[in-house]
């Protein structure tokens, strides 16, 4: 009996089982499984109290619409968001940003469905938000807080200023140079470390060019900041003839500055870095890489911070440096003529027109015993020999203004050799803002002699002159092309990319192209060419002084064999031609639009020291050529 009731037992246990289903059995197939971390969208109550806070607006309203953000209620927080796109108080703003948060307002403004008017209002309170964190108030209030030694209060005065960026290492540089105990000057050199590389820049910056008032106080904070990048500057104002006789102490008892150094050595010591930044700054690519360079104050008691680009950075750390010597007072030949090319590349680079009297003036009584016409002569021979391009349109300039003043002889037409004179060798430069200049200088020189055109080198001038009188309004690209459909197509391509074209079939009227001149810019060939082999045209082009620095760029096509596209291939990776500033040989496909010749133009920019000529300087050096020949005629 009890074995029966056993039995009935464990059936309806069976059936019962097969009723309610064992897992992965007689069901409708799986179940997706919900992420217990995963945040809904919407949960309907809670999204309903966030917008009743948001409602009450202010802070409340911020607040909301981070907790909305947060649980991914994207359409309240757009609406939320947009009103205060209304709200024009700084102080509203610069609360709603700190109270949503850097990382969530990121974050909202990368969502694609976010209205105008909120991504306005974005904009607004994170601008808000880096005034109030750069008021100098608020970071001078902070600087203050940093002079007690309540913990609670150094801290908050330590997260101000952290977020200060460039605008506190200008409120710490100035209170430092100001006075402040040793204490808390150790506490503001601590952020300033922390605040990354600025604070050094800006305080080298006040140690060299600040008031005499500041500069010892300036070079002491620098000595302890950063010794390695202060070692220039206090070995310069440890000899400076301008130095004060604190400046000068506090230079001479630093540990980097030797025992029995004296101006010789100090003279060897900064040459040598001089011409190390030189070399640097003419290699630094010319592109887009952000700087900060620091700049003192009008007054010349403070910093400011300017916005700027690598390559600036690089030529104005060689200009400074050349400041470095300069404060020694006499210095050899050789170093003062790097110095004065510094200053010329820096002022050039900065401003590509530079050289109007006033400018001029200005570095003749800076450099009085340097600016002669033979020292310049001298001065451009090493400049382009080192392919200086704006230290050698500087020192053009100066000659140019020395020619039209009548203060230059004959030196400027007749080497001391009787050979060519350095600026007549300039007419031949392979760049065109340089030889251009030089002819408009040497043209000025004979216009005002009886000599006329009767000096070594005169027809090399005319040839430019004549060069100069043939510029169109647009640069020049000289494409090798037999076959008319495919030169029509690439000419299209050229003419796209803003060049007039100049078509030749052969390596010989390529290599008669090129003496011409021109504001060139590139080279196009096709591969098979009746009379030379791409390597050939090469160093047909390279051989020639404007051919130099011209990108050469050779396509393929369909009629092109393996073995002349090997060769070609061998071509761009020679280095018989090889140097820091002279294109590469390319080899692209029979190029179909300008976007295969991206990469020679990317190429060519970052090499560029100064802008290429514009339509305007094209215009004034073809008047200047036409007025010249018309002369001499």
């Amino acid at each position: 009996m009890r074995f029966h009731v056993l039995i009935i037992a464990v059936s309806l246990a069976s059936v019962a089982f097969l009723a309610a289903g064992a897992p992965g059995q007689f069901d409708d197939g799986p179940t997706e499984a919900s992420d217990p971390t995963e945040t809904p969208a919407k949960t309907d109550e809670l999204v309903r109290q966030l917008e009743s806070t948001a409602a009450r607006g202010g802070i409340y309203r911020a607040a909301a619409i981070g907790s909305l953000a947060r649980i991914g209620a994207w359409p309240e927080v757009d609406h939320w968001l947009s009103k205060i796109d209304g709200v024009g108080d700084s102080t509203q703003l610069a609360q709603a940003a700190d109270a949503i948060g850097n990382e969530l307002l990121l974050r909202i403004s990368l969502r694609s469905d976010l209205s105008d008017a909120s991504r306005s209002a974005i904009k607004k309170m994170t601008a808000a938000a880096k005034a109030n964190q750069q008021s100098p108030e608020r970071l001078r209030a902070a600087i203050d807080q940093l002079a007690g030694d309540a913990i609670d209060a150094n801290l908050g005065a330590t997260r101000t200023l952290m977020a200060g960026g460039n605008a506190s290492i200008e409120a710490i540089v100035s209170a430092i140079t100001g006075g402040v105990n040793a204490g808390h000057r150790a506490k503001l050199l601590g952020i300033l470390k922390s605040l990354g590389d600025g604070g050094a820049q800006a305080l080298n910056q006040l140690a060299l060019y600040g008031a005499p008032n500041i500069r010892a106080s300036a070079l002491d904070a620098l000595r302890v900041l950063d010794p390695a990048a202060a070692t220039d500057t206090l070995i310069s104002s440890a000899l400076a003839s301008d130095a004060t006789a604190e400046e000068a102490q506090v230079a001479r008892r630093s540990s980097v500055f030797p025992q029995g150094f004296e101006k010789p050595d100090a003279i060897a010591v900064l040459a040598d870095r001089l011409n190390t930044l030189r070399s640097v700054a003419m290699r630094t690519p010319n592109d887009l890489s952000p700087a900060v360079l620091w700049s003192v104050n009008d007054d010349r008691t403070g910093v400011q911070p300017n916005r700027s680009t690598e390559i600036f950075r690089r030529y104005r750390e060689a200009y400074d440096a050349a400041q470095r010597l300069r404060r020694l007072g006499s210095l050899p030949p050789a170093v003062g003529r790097s110095v004065l090319a510094a200053d010329l590349a820096y002022r050039v680079m900065v401003d590509v027109n530079w050289g109007d009297p006033d400018q001029v003036e200005q570095v003749r009584q800076l450099y009085r015993d340097q600016v002669d016409p033979l020292s310049l002569l001298v001065a451009l021979a090493e400049l382009r020999s080192r392919n200086d391009i704006p230290a050698s349109v500087g020192i053009v300039r100066l000659l140019s203004d020395s020619i039209a003043s009548g203060n230059a002889g004959s030196d400027v037409l007749v080497g001391r050799d009787g050979g060519f004179s350095e600026l007549v060798e300039a007419v031949r430069d392979p760049q065109p803002r340089i030889r251009y200049e030089a002819a408009d200088g040497l043209w000025q020189a004979v216009s005002g002699s009886e000599r006329g055109f009767a000096f070594p080198g005169a027809s090399y001038v005319r040839k430019t002159l004549s060069e100069m009188a043939s510029l169109d309004s647009r640069p020049l690209a000289i494409l090798l092309e037999t076959r008319p459909v495919i030169a029509l197509r690439q000419e299209s391509i050229l003419n796209q990319m803003g060049y007039v074209v100049e078509r030749v079939t052969s390596a010989i009227e390529l290599e008669r192209a090129i003496e011409r001149g021109g504001d060139l810019r590139m080279v196009v060939s096709k591969i098979r060419i009746a009379d030379g082999t791409p390597a050939e045209l090469v160093d047909r082009v390279r051989r020639q002084p404007k051919g130099k620095r011209i990108p050469i760029v050779f396509y393929s096509d369909a009629e092109t064999s393996e073995k002349s596209l090997r060769r070609t291939e061998l071509e761009t990776t020679s280095n018989r031609w090889i140097s820091d500033d002279t294109p590469a040989v390319y080899l692209v496909p029979l190029p179909g639009s300008p976007a295969a010749l991206t990469d020679v133009l990317f190429e060519v920019e970052s090499k560029r020291r100064l802008p290429p000529l514009s339509v305007g300087e094209r215009a004034r050096f073809r008047l200047t050529g036409a007025a010249a020949l018309q002369g001499d005629s």
